[in-house]
């Protein structure tokens, strides 16, 4: 394992240990919305600075961007740390144990190295540029299943009634009557992930955002996924509405009919 991924890797274990502490403390049952609106900052902001002041005091002459935090540092042609605390904040909310910790290298608009860990269960996906794809330190490598009856595929759905939330919908009835299964785990990291695991073989995902494609987009694409914005094209921008799936599901999950 890359040493910078080590170095990542410790700060989100750190992280995660103490959301894991903070959750078993905080009564939901007892608290007010606003107690739990206050919960949920102090997690995000708080754990989110732990994370940088850790990489930042082996890193000086890096910088950093934390999904809640901003940029931190503005040093020239040096990498950019992305830092994501909770990617599901819905879940986390309402206690349902799939959300990750997020922590990715950028270098020249590429991520180098990334961390996608969920605190809750204890996986830890890990990659680097061009050395593959890691969960709890043992290699990964996509699926070869062909057939969408035999996937399992995750998706998420966003909120609302607008056209986008309209359009997801028409996909997903599309693929219920040809997939095994469909599965929503509400983050999207964790589902590129999945993927990346062959825990699922395919995902549907609406408005993945910076920190989720970049670092999940590494763990996938070094597993051996491929990647795409549902409309066919290769060159993904945040926020995408994304497929991904093992190379021989891609052209059925992208199918229109």
């Amino acid at each position: 394992m890359q040493p910078m991924v080590n170095l990542a890797l410790r700060a989100a274990r750190n992280a995660g240990q103490d959301l894991v502490r903070r959750l078993d403390r905080f009564d939901s049952y007892k608290s007010t919305d606003q107690e739990k609106a206050k919960f949920v900052a102090d997690c995000t902001i708080g754990l989110e600075k732990g994370i940088i002041f850790e990489l930042k005091k082996a890193l000086p002459e890096h910088n950093f961007y934390g999904r809640e935090t901003g940029h931190n540092g503005e040093q020239k042609n040096q990498p950019v740390w992305q830092v994501c605390v909770i990617d599901d904040i819905s879940n986390f909310r309402v206690g349902i144990p799939s959300f990750a910790i997020i922590v990715c290298c950028m270098q020249n608009g590429k991520a180098e190295h990334s961390v996608v860990l969920n605190p809750i269960n204890g996986d830890e996906f890990t990659a680097s540029r061009g050395r593959g794809a890691q969960l709890n330190n043992r290699r990964i490598r996509s699926g070869s299943i062909n057939s969408l009856s035999d996937a399992i595929v995750g998706y998420t759905q966003p909120m609302g009634n607008n056209e986008a939330a309209f359009d997801q919908l028409q996909r997903l009835q599309r693929l219920m009557s040809k997939s095994f299964d469909l599965r929503n785990i509400g983050s999207n990291a964790l589902s590129i992930c999945y993927v990346a695991a062959d825990r699922f073989q395919g995902a549907l995902l609406s408005n993945v955002d910076e920190f989720a494609l970049n670092a999940a987009g590494l763990l996938a694409s070094e597993a051996g996924c491929l990647l795409s914005e549902v409309s066919g094209q290769p060159l993904l921008r945040a926020p995408a509405n994304l497929v991904v799936s093992n190379p021989r599901l891609l052209k059925a999950l992208l199918a229109k009919d």
